[in-house]
């Protein structure tokens, strides 16, 4: 079996995945270890998006409004694609994959896809900012992370996805 699980960060994807794997004896794969992957493929400039959390892509479509927020996720997916296809295909039978940059519709008929949500805005704020300073900067990524969230419950309806609201506070 494969599972997948992804959300916005400070969700509790990571916590919720080493859990699994405890459970289950399932490799782990964490997402943005395939960043690594992607950059050495080009640069920067070439492709910003391998460079970039879907919390802070926004920027390169302007200001922080809904529209460039998803436009942001939406290139961080796109980039990222080619990598998790090919991490998946390594591991035939059980794997847990951890990301939030996943793209359910890419997944879909390849293992059981869990969308961590986080709705309690306090609860996610402090989890968010647990292994973060707080700074402007990471106020819009928090800001950014809220709008995502939003659209990824919505998005979760066209699928066949658990949604499981992670009310820990941790």
């Amino acid at each position: 079996m494969k599972i997948f699980i992804y959300g916005v960060p400070g969700t509790g994807k990571t916590t919720y995945s080493i859990e699994l794997k405890k459970q289950n004896s399932f490799p782990l794969v964490e997402g943005d270890t395939l960043r690594e992957l992607a950059q050495k493929d080009k640069t920067r400039e070439e492709d910003p998006f391998a460079y970039m959390g879907i919390t802070g892509a926004f920027r390169k479509f302007g200001d922080l409004t809904e529209e460039n927020v998803i436009k942001g996720l939406k290139a961080v997916r796109n980039n990222m694609i080619q990598y998790i296809n090919e991490e998946i295909e390594k591991y035939p039978n059980e794997l847990i994959f951890e990301c939030a940059f996943l793209d359910p519709e890419q997944v879909i008929g390849k293992g059981k896809i869990v969308l961590l949500t986080k709705t309690n805005e306090e609860g996610h704020r402090k989890q968010f900012f647990a292994h973060r300073e707080e700074n402007e900067k990471s106020l819009e990524h928090f800001k950014a992370s809220r709008i995502i969230q939003e659209y990824l419950i919505e998005e979760s309806r066209k699928f066949p996805i658990e949604v499981i609201e992670n009310d820990f506070d941790f």
